[in-house]
């Protein structure tokens, strides 16, 4: 075995997907890590990017106002954006601007930390990192995860807890539980509040957000950084008809939650609806031919999904990790030695035919 085959990857709690900073520079020519879709940004927010460098001014707000001048209550016109690609049913009050997913589980963890929450795992790194104090509510050992066994543990959790937090479809797994069931355990659950995370609700499909349910004991959490391969811009909102809890959310979010270059990119890339419409068609396509390849080779062990990743089962992802390496290929690693987490690998969908070429080679060297 070689170097690199000895050699053990950081925790893997410690590494976000696709960072490539622990590995020598120009080993790695394809990052299959990354959780973003790899064909954005949209033309319409480099366009606009590209407007704003040029012009210094803030295009979404009248003079006087101007890139040197704070952003006052431009974050408005980022949520009106969202809420219409959302859906009439979804109004800019019941919503929060901030900084991606991200700093709303960072509050959220903190606003309910005396309270009883349960974690519906596997689930998105940080969130398990956040909600630590929680309950972790995860498969029977030994046992591969279903999206009908989540939506059991979903059930019985929000009978037992004030909150529960849940991501759909699911992070890392690709598992969705269709919108009807996770709306039907709010409704028989009023106690308990729900916290979704649908940070890749776009690629399971455009109207499955639950995102304007006549719901109360709901939060949804979408960003604009996934869909639009917008990570770079850090924007996202938080919506809810709970105005105690939005209001106590509000409290812990900055007067400027978006800087104007933020609002700027993601907003145009919202606006773009006939974009993003044409990216989640491609990915879809793509995303079958990589599962059928990754089956071929590990059968049973590949979670089947309708988004642009899928997750293989594997007891000891080690050798698998590393033979993709040294291809050239970057994957994020999962470990059942962490607290809420399965063993195995996350691949995201290559983007061109010589990417698959070059996954396909590795695979059929393993």
């Amino acid at each position: 075995m070689n170097d690199l085959q000895h050699r053990a990857p950081r925790d893997p709690r410690r590494v976000q997907g696709g960072d490539l900073t622990d590995l020598p520079e120009g080993t790695i020519t394809l990052n299959l890590g990354l959780c973003t879709n790899r064909l954005g940004p949209p033309p319409a927010a480099v366009e606009a990017l590209q407007d704003f460098l040029e012009h210094h001014a803030d295009r979404l707000m009248p003079p006087p106002y101007e890139s040197s001048h704070p952003p006052y209550r431009a974050h408005r016109r980022y949520l009106q954006a969202f809420a219409h690609r959302l859906g009439e049913e979804v109004e800019v009050d019941d919503m929060l601007a901030g900084r991606g997913v991200s700093e709303f589980l960072l509050v959220l963890a903190r606003l309910l930390s005396l309270s009883s929450v349960a974690v519906i795992t596997p689930d998105y790194t940080e969130t398990m990192d956040r909600f630590a104090y929680a309950d972790f509510v995860g498969p029977d050992s030994g046992i591969q995860d279903t999206a009908e066994d989540r939506a059991r543990r979903l059930y019985l959790a929000m009978r037992t807890h004030d909150y529960v937090v849940l991501s759909n479809p699911s992070n890392p797994l690709g598992h969705f539980i269709p919108r009807e069931q996770v709306l039907q355990a709010c409704l028989d659950n009023p106690g308990c509040t729900l916290v979704l995370d649908e940070e890749y609700i776009a690629f399971q499909g455009q109207s499955e957000s639950l995102a304007g349910a006549p719901v109360r004991n709901l939060v949804v959490l979408q960003s604009t950084g996934k869909a639009y391969g917008l990570t770079a811009p850090r924007a996202g909102m938080l919506w809810t008809r709970n105005t105690r809890l939005r209001e106590k959310a509000g409290e812990q979010i900055p007067t400027w939650p978006l800087s104007l270059l933020d609002i700027v990119v993601a907003t145009a890339a919202l606006e773009d609806r006939s974009w993003l419409a044409w990216a989640l068609l491609n990915i879809d396509v793509d995303a079958r031919r990589m599962q059928k390849m990754l089956t071929d080779h590990f059968g049973g062990g590949v979670v089947p999904a309708d988004i642009h990743y899928r997750f293989v089962h594997l007891e000891n992802p080690y050798p698998v990790l590393e033979h993709l390496k040294s291809h050239g290929i970057s994957v994020r690693l999962f470990t059942s030695k962490d607290r809420g987490c399965v063993s195995g690998l996350r691949l995201m969908t290559p983007s061109s035919e010589a990417e698959f070429q070059q996954l396909s080679h590795a695979l059929r060297t393993l």
